[in-house]
């Protein structure tokens, strides 16, 4: 669900919030977990796990190979049921090693705790799946070259206090991809009937270029989440990295904000989410 940001992930959490010259001492190193897991209202659990790396590594393909953390044992429970996750193989997420769930499935108002255990260490999350928040309006505006803007609308409940995320993918697509700008809070629009301009994003977040746009004829499924605060903090504070990495002349903040609790950093979380098909007509 969360596409290829674990890479990114790996990347930014190299030694948050030190200073380069830091790096030419590979004793400052400190060996973290890096954790990105997701349960969706309907969906079973999944858990991407790696490790970090010294920021001066050589990244090729055998070193992405040994960060990714193969023999841990997972577990999503409930509070009443727990599962043991199975890992495997899965060639829609990169890197392509996902503990997946076969029997605990995410029910909207539940409270779901993770506990990974590895090498003698015990992380630990806990987090919820907020009630979904269904769109009322889906829509294509015109642009030139035979390109299209998605748009979408939906209803805040002022009464509650809400996250959203947004995702596309082609009807063709492997993976749900987060919009450019994919993250809101409702302190902007508590209340109301708001709207989303939808820009498309690049497929990872290893290139900065992008098309915002959809081909006329093109057939996109949207998906519309409703995530908790920790979630919103992490994806925002994640998005701001990945802003900032673009910009040559802005820093790293180093302030990713994680719900892991023990020796790692990432997010576990919950998305009442729900999928809508539109397609691009002429």
């Amino acid at each position: 669900m969360i596409q290829k940001a674990i890479i990114a992930l790996a990347f930014f959490f190299i030694m948050v919030g030190c200073e380069k010259n830091e790096f030419k001492n590979r004793k400052n190193y400190s060996p973290k977990f890096v954790v990105e897991g997701w349960i969706e209202d309907g969906q079973y659990p999944h858990v991407i796990l790696t490790h970090n790396l010294p920021f001066f590594t050589s990244v090729d393909s055998a070193q992405l190979s040994e960060i990714i953390i193969r023999y841990a044992k997972i577990t999503v429970s409930d509070g009443v049921n727990t599962e043991i996750l199975t890992g495997g193989k899965d060639a829609n997420y990169f890197p392509s090693f996902v503990y997946k769930g076969t029997e605990l499935k995410g029910e909207a108002g539940k409270t779901y705790n993770l506990t990974i255990e590895y090498a003698g260490f015990t992380l630990t999350a806990q987090t919820i799946i907020p009630k979904p928040v269904a769109l009322t309006k889906i829509w294509f505006v015109p642009k030139s070259n035979n390109k299209q803007q998605l748009q979408t609308q939906f209803l805040d409940n002022g009464s509650e206090k809400n996250y959203y995320k947004l995702y596309t993918k082609l009807d063709s697509g492997k993976r749900f991809i987060p919009t450019l700008l994919s993250n809101y809070d409702d302190k902007f629009f508590n209340g109301k009937d708001f709207t989303l301009q939808v820009n498309r994003a690049p497929e990872n977040n290893l290139t900065v270029a992008s098309d915002p746009f959809f081909n006329t004829g093109d057939t996109v499924l949207v998906k519309f989440a409703t995530i908790p605060k920790a979630g919103y903090d992490f994806w925002s504070s994640f998005q701001d990295e990945v802003l900032n990495a673009s910009n040559p002349l802005i820093g790293s903040t180093g302030k990713i904000k994680s719900n892991i609790n023990g020796m790692g950093i990432g997010i576990w979380c919950g998305y009442g989410a729900t999928v809508y098909k539109v397609v691009a007509k002429p």
